[in-house]
C-alpha cells in the first residue's frame, strides 16, 4: 500500500523541518486557528482528489516528539503487518487510552463539559450513538489525529467534520455555546470544538465496526506527560477488562475496570 503522510506546516520554522519521507502540507496562512488542524486537513480533502491504493495521514509538527517514530518506522510497520486496513492508527498516550472508559470521559476530565457536548453532538447528528457510555481501548483511541487512513475512512471522517463545522456555526444554539466555549491547554485557552474534532476518528470506528483498524502498540510509543503515566500496570490490565468486556459483555469486567480507574483518579486527585 502506498502512502501519502504530510506534516502540517504553520511557520516557516516548521516548514524548514519537514521530517525526510513526510510531504509538506501548507498551512502557513493559518486562516483558521480556532481549528487547528481540522482546517489544513479540510481544505486538502476538499480540494484533492484521493486514490483507492493510497494511505493518507496529515500529521502536527509534533508527531515525531510526542510518538518517536519517524517515517522510516512507519513503513516497516506497515511492511510487517498492514492487510488492507482501512485506517492504521499511531496514537501515543496508553496511559489516557486505557485509564478511562472512552476518550469521552478521557477529555473530560482535561476539559470539563467535553463529554456532554459529544452526546449532545451525538444526538443531533449521529442517531443518538451513546458515546458517553461507549468503550474505547487500544485499538480504537486516536488522539491528535495521528493515523493513516485509506479514502473510503477519510470521507466518513470528513462528513462528521462538515456536521461538527456546521454545528459550531449555528449561532445561539445551546451545542454552538459548548463547541465554541473555551477550555484549558496547558496555558492556552482553546475553543472546546477542536477536542472534539480530535475525537472523530474514534467516533468512525465506533459508528462503523466493520471498519479494518490497525494500531500501532501504543504501549512501545509512550505515555502522556501527565500523573497517569505512573500506572503502567493498572494501565495494562484496565485495557484487558475493557477488550474483555467489549468481547463478553460481562459486566464483572467493567466493574473491575471501574473499580480500577476509580482509585487511580483517587490517587491524582491527592496529589
Amino acid at each position: 500500500m502506498k502512502t501519502q503522510i504530510y506534516q502540517i506546516c504553520y511557520s516557516p520554522e516548521t516548514l524548514a523541518s519537514v521530517p525526510e519521507g513526510f510531504l509538506t502540507l501548507d498551512n502557513l496562512r493559518n486562516e483558521r486557528p480556532d481549528w487547528r488542524e481540522y482546517w489544513p486537513i479540510r481544505n486538502f480533502l476538499l480540494s484533492n482528489h484521493l486514490s483507492d491504493d493510497v494511505l493518507y495521514g496529515f500529521m502536527s509538527p509534533k508527531f515525531t516528539s510526542k510518538t518517536g517514530l519517524k517515517y522510516e518506522d512507519i513503513q516497516q510497520f506497515l511492511k510487517s503487518n498492514y492487510e488492507n486496513h482501512d485506517i492504521v492508527s499511531f496514537s501515543p498516550f496508553w496511559d489516557l487510552s486505557c485509564i478511562f472508559k472512552n476518550v469521552f470521559e478521557q477529555g473530560d476530565f482535561f476539559h470539563t463539559g467535553l463529554a456532554n457536548a459529544c452526546q449532545e453532538f451525538s444526538e443531533s447528528h449521529l442517531s443518538g450513538i451513546d458515546l458517553i457510555n461507549s468503550i474505547t481501548h487500544s485499538e480504537n483511541t486516536i488522539f491528535c489525529n495521528y493515523f493513516l487512513a485509506k479514502k473510503r475512512f477519510w470521507i466518513l471522517w470528513l462528513e462528521l467534520g462538515e456536521l461538527l463545522y456546521e454545528a459550531s456555526n449555528k449561532e445561539g444554539t445551546d451545542l454552538s455555546i459548548k463547541l465554541n466555549s473555551e477550555t484549558n491547554y496547558g496555558i492556552q485557552k482553546l475553543p472546546m470544538k477542536i477536542f472534539i474534532q480530535e475525537r472523530l476518528a474514534s467516533i468512525c470506528l465506533l459508528l462503523n465496526k466493520n471498519i479494518k483498524c490497525l494500531a500501532y502498540d501504543s504501549f512501545k510509543i509512550g505515555p502522556s506527560n501527565t500523573l497517569f503515566n505512573q500506572f503502567l500496570s493498572e494501565s495494562i490490565l484496565s485495557n484487558s477488562l475493557k477488550f474483555s468486556y467489549e468481547k463478553t459483555h460481562n459486566e464483572v469486567y467493567l466493574e473491575k475496570f471501574s473499580e480500577i480507574r476509580n482509585e487511580i483518579i483517587k490517587k491524582i486527585n491527592t496529589i
